[in-house]
């Protein structure tokens, strides 16, 4: 189109054309969220139920045997445990929405705030983790993608493999060992809030739950560049000529990475999962140990707490990975 046909179109025209676009990310967004809300919904009933479909009397198991019913029928009503199971899930979720997850009973502490205190040490582990990942994918899953070399598809396999399978407490361990105690590179325990200051205690652990996501995203990375390089329009990008790093970004990493930040959602849960050893090895004050001394207390607000907000990450994460992945590729907009 000439710059006067251009010109002689309305500007509604054109704002109009651009609606259905506008429409359909909107749609894609507004089905996304919903299904996040139904799936956060469904956290909030598995937190509630964890205690409740335990065998046994939670409040006796609190209490103790010996406890006499003027404390057991304290505690019901501090616990929401003295009506209806449908009465007890609406006070609870009044709760939740108000801000308020209940009190430790060891220290009587609100469970919100002590997990205030200690989400941004976690966050940070994981937040690391994710960049080492990265750093460690795009390489070799572009290395991957491209190469026609079968000792180096056979070596990646193996060490792969190898990288994956291994535990994040074991290699945890032997980094502490070489990195912390033989070499004094690093701190071995302990944490510091301020920045950058805090990046020195994290930087081992962040590595040990960098490296398995990193290969896993490198898998999925070299196969979805395989599948890019197949189509038609990189050619395009070889028939003009483009500079090496360019066009390997605008044709075939750029279209191939969607599929790696659409399964960030599902790793960040593997990764909270793997942050309850990791904090434990490195002795990090997050709400991965945080939910172990609960558990082994038998803190059962803080138990409920922590699962619900570890699960209303891992949903808001899922979300936010799952919209941008179908926004950039559009192949992932037919998966509702």
């Amino acid at each position: 189109m000439t710059n006067e046909a251009a010109s002689s179109v309305p500007a509604t025209d054109l704002a109009s054309a651009d609606a259905p676009k506008r429409d359909r990310v909107l749609a894609l967004i507004g089905r996304r969220l919903l299904r996040a809300i139904l799936v956060a919904w469904g956290v909030s009933l598995l937190a509630f139920l964890l205690v409740r479909i335990v065998p046994g009397d939670p409040v006796r198991v609190l209490l103790g045997e010996e406890a006499n019913p003027a404390q057991i029928e304290v505690l019901r009503e501090r616990l929401h445990l003295d009506g209806s199971v449908v009465s007890q899930y609406g006070s609870w979720m009044g709760d939740v929405l108000r801000g308020d997850l209940g009190q430790s009973l060891q220290s009587t502490r609100p469970v919100l705030d002590t997990i205030g205190d200690r989400l941004p040490i976690t966050l940070w582990l994981i937040g690391l983790g994710m960049a080492f990942a990265l750093i460690i994918a795009i390489p070799l899953g572009v290395i991957g993608g491209l190469t026609r070399s079968n000792w180096y598809k056979q070596g990646f396999s193996l060490s792969s493999a190898a990288l994956i399978a291994t535990p994040p407490f074991v290699s945890g361990v032997l980094l502490l060992l070489v990195f912390g105690v033989r070499l004094q590179w690093v701190p071995v325990a302990g944490y510091v809030d301020t920045f950058p200051q805090n990046l020195e205690y994290l930087l081992l652990p962040g590595i040990v739950t960098g490296i398995p996501v990193g290969m896993i995203f490198a898998i999925v990375l070299q196969e979805s560049i395989r599948e890019t390089n197949a189509e038609e329009f990189v050619e395009t990008g070889l028939v003009w000529g483009l500079a090496k790093p360019q066009f390997i970004w605008r044709y075939l990493l750029r279209p191939s990475i969607a599929p790696v930040i659409g399964l960030m959602g599902y790793i960040v849960g593997a990764n909270l999962a793997a942050a309850v050893i990791v904090e434990t090895v490195f002795n990090l004050e997050g709400v991965g140990t945080y939910l172990v001394r609960a558990v082994l207390a038998r803190d059962y607000p803080v138990v409920q707490g922590t699962l619900f907000t570890f699960g209303f990450i891992v949903v808001a994460v899922h979300f936010l990975s799952d919209t941008v992945s179908a926004l950039i590729d559009p192949r992932a907009r037919t998966i509702s």
